[in-house]
C-alpha cells in the first residue's frame, strides 16, 4: 500500500508539473517578443535558484560534494536541452520542434534497456511509440525533411531524456532540494555566459509591465516548482513511465493555446490528443514491469 500510494504521489506531481509546463508555452511564446531566448533560460533559472536559498536554507548549507558533482551533470543536461531548442527552432518549423523535443518519450525505453540491461516491457515500448505518433499529429503538417535546426532539436531531446534518467539516479541517492538548487544554478550560469556572448541585454522590461508577471510565471511556476515537483517525483517513478506522463504536457499546451491565443483546433490535433491520453492510458494501467 505504501509503495502505491508514493506511486499515486509521484504520478500527481508529474501531472502537476506537466500542467505547468504546458501553461509555459503560451508565457514564453508573448515573452520572446520583448526578450531574447538565452536571456529568459538565464534570468529564470538565476533567479529560481536565489529564491530557492531562504526557502531550503536548512538542506542547501547541509549539500555535498557529491551532491554538487551531481548538479553539475543535471545542470548542463538543463542548459543543453533548452540551449539547442532555443537555437533549433531558430531553423525549423514550431511543430517540428515540438515533435522532435518530445522523442523524448521514445528514446528514455532503450537507453534505460542499454544502460541498466533490463528490457523496460512491451507495455512500455508501445506506449511510447503511441506517443510519438500522438505528437506526429499534433505537430506535423508537412514532410519531414532535416536540417542543422531539427538536427540541435534531436539534441535537446537528448539531453532531456539525459536530465531525466540522472535524476531518476541521483534522487534516490541525494536530496532533491539540493540537486534542484544546483542544475538551476548551473543551468542559469551557463545560459547567463551564453547570453551575454550572443545577445543583447533587453533594458526595455520594467517592473510592473505584463513581462514581469510573465517571467515570475517562469521563474516560480515553471522553473521552481516543476522542477522540484519533478525532481522529487522521480525518487518513486521510473524514467520510462514519467515520460509518458510528462508527454501530457503537449496536450496542455495545445489546451491552452486554443483557450488563450485562440488557436484552432483541427480533427488531426483531436486524433493526436486520443493517442497521447491512450498512452497514458496504457502506461498507468499496465503496471510497472518487474525488476
Amino acid at each position: 500500500m505504501l509503495i502505491k500510494n508514493r506511486t499515486l504521489t509521484a504520478d500527481i506531481m508529474i501531472l502537476i508539473s506537466a500542467l505547468l509546463w504546458g501553461g509555459e508555452y503560451v508565457v514564453v511564446k508573448d515573452a520572446l517578443d520583448f526578450m531574447p531566448p538565452n536571456w529568459i533560460n538565464a534570468l529564470r533559472f538565476i533567479l529560481a535558484s536565489i529564491i530557492m536559498v531562504p526557502i531550503f536554507f536548512r538542506q542547501i548549507r547541509s549539500i555535498s560534494k557529491d551532491e554538487i558533482r551531481a548538479g553539475l551533470l543535471l545542470g548542463t543536461f538543463l542548459f543543453g536541452g533548452f540551449c539547442l531548442q532555443t537555437v533549433g527552432i531558430q531553423y525549423t518549423t514550431a511543430g517540428k520542434s515540438g515533435f522532435l523535443t518530445s522523442t523524448y518519450v521514445v528514446m528514455i525505453p532503450f537507453i534505460t534497456w542499454r544502460l541498466k540491461r533490463k528490457f523496460p516491457g512491451i507495455k512500455a515500448i508501445l506506449s511510447a511509440l503511441i506517443c510519438t505518433a500522438g505528437f506526429a499529429l499534433l505537430s506535423l503538417e508537412g514532410g519531414l525533411k532535416f536540417n542543422s535546426g531539427d538536427v540541435m532539436t534531436i539534441g535537446a531531446a537528448v539531453c532531456f531524456s539525459g536530465s531525466i534518467l540522472s535524476f531518476e539516479y541521483y534522487s534516490r541517492k541525494f536530496e532533491p532540494i539540493n540537486l534542484t538548487f544546483v542544475e538551476m544554478a548551473v543551468g542559469g550560469l551557463l545560459s547567463l555566459a551564453l547570453a551575454a556572448a550572443t545577445e543583447k541585454f533587453p533594458v526595455d522590461v520594467s517592473p510592473g509591465r505584463v513581462e514581469i508577471f510573465q517571467l515570475l510565471y517562469l521563474v516560480i511556476l515553471g522553473s521552481l516548482a516543476c522542477h522540484i515537483l519533478s525532481n522529487f517525483a522521480m525518487r518513486w517513478s521510473e524514467a520510462a513511465h514519467a515520460a509518458i506522463l510528462w508527454s501530457l504536457e503537449s496536450v496542455f499546451a495545445m489546451v491552452f493555446g486554443i483557450i488563450f491565443l485562440h488557436e484552432a483546433i483541427t480533427g488531426r490535433s483531436i486524433g493526436g490528443f486520443i493517442l497521447i491520453l491512450f498512452a497514458v492510458l496504457l502506461t498507468e494501467l499496465g503496471g510497472r514491469p518487474a525488476d
